[in-house]
């Protein structure tokens, strides 16, 4: 679950590489489906939710709010569904409804309680956490792609998981690394025969 939060988010990298136009070549189909054959060829069917969600984030999110060039590096060509920004009612009120709709449907599924299990992958929530705070920083600023007042619960609550999520998963570390010797322990033969073979 972890790890399908963090794969949704990542069309984003783009806000971090200023060489690439959002919503551009990471929101591509096509660099999508190519990035993704290695993994298909290794994982085979357990890929497929992953692509899933990378998908997910164009076709249902960018799409619908200023579009994507969907098919570069074919096309350059801008593709949407319709003209709303991010912050207009229509889509800020169907996000809400979708948080509304998926939050039951996660804890019925047990997704939700997974979360608060340790297991490696809670690590990589950083990459959704910072797709979420980035916004919610932005709150109040009139950037464009500020967060709309609405948005600010379910934001506030995928904080709050996530950041539980990671703090059972340091705690789970840390405990397990307080179980390990810190250094290995020698009795006097152990020196006494180190101490004899030198000489």
């Amino acid at each position: 679950m972890p790890l399908l939060f963090a794969a949704s988010v990542l069309p984003d990298v783009d806000l971090l590489l200023r060489f690439l136009m959002h919503r551009g070549p990471t929101h591509s189909i096509i660099t999508i489906s190519v990035l993704m054959i290695p993994f298909f060829v290794v994982y085979r069917k357990k890929a497929i939710p992953y692509y899933a969600a990378l998908l997910s984030h164009i076709l249902i999110g960018d799409f619908f709010t200023g579009g994507v060039q969907l098919f570069w590096p074919l096309s350059k060509g801008w593709f949407g569904a319709t003209n709303f920004t991010v912050q207009s009612l229509p889509i800020v009120i169907t996000e809400f409804a979708l948080f509304a709709i998926t939050l039951p449907i996660m804890y019925k599924l047990g997704d939700l309680q997974t979360l608060f299990k340790p297991h490696n992958y809670n690590w990589a929530l950083i990459i959704p956490l910072g797709a979420i705070l980035g916004p919610l920083l932005s709150l109040g600023r009139g950037q464009e792609n500020a967060l709309p007042i609405l948005l600010v619960i379910p934001s506030l609550f995928y904080i709050g998981i996530f950041s539980y999520s990671m703090w059972v998963e340091l705690r789970a570390w840390l405990k397990k690394e307080k179980g390990k010797p810190f250094a290995k322990s020698y009795s006097q033969s152990d020196i006494l025969s180190f101490s004899t073979s030198d000489g």
